[in-house]
């Protein structure tokens, strides 16, 4: 089977120029996927946080689990990465639970509306 551009090879076009979109989410690798942050996340450390998050995300786990507690400060760029990662899970279908905030950064991710995105209560860390 030759593939020629703007053939039929099996049942699937391949005209040039054309990029196949995968319309449904991808199937789920593993049940549960923990990313451990720990220590004072200011603005700085946000690029490492959205690298570890998006590493998690590729694993595409049915569960994304993001534990908090060693965290002593969320810097508001690292807030926002929380926040996007939520919705980014919810849109996927997989759940979103942050375990073992401090009640600092509980009461933070809450002030945020971090407890509409998560599947579980935010429970207040060790």
């Amino acid at each position: 089977m030759g593939g020629v551009p703007g053939s039929l090879v099996g049942d699937v076009s391949v005209a040039p120029g054309r990029l196949a979109v995968q319309l449904r989410p991808p199937p789920r690798h593993c049940d549960r996927t923990v990313v451990r942050l720990r220590g004072e996340l200011a603005s700085g450390k946000a690029p490492r946080v959205r690298r570890r998050l998006l590493r998690a995300f590729a694993r595409a786990p049915s569960v994304m689990e993001v534990d908090l507690g060693k965290v002593t400060y969320l810097a508001p760029e690292v807030r926002g990465l929380l926040l996007a990662a939520a919705a980014s899970a919810r849109r996927s279908g997989a759940c979103f639970v942050i375990t073992r905030a401090s009640p600092l950064s509980l009461r933070v991710l809450e002030e945020l509306g971090m407890r509409r995105l998560t599947d579980a209560p935010l429970p207040p860390g060790p």
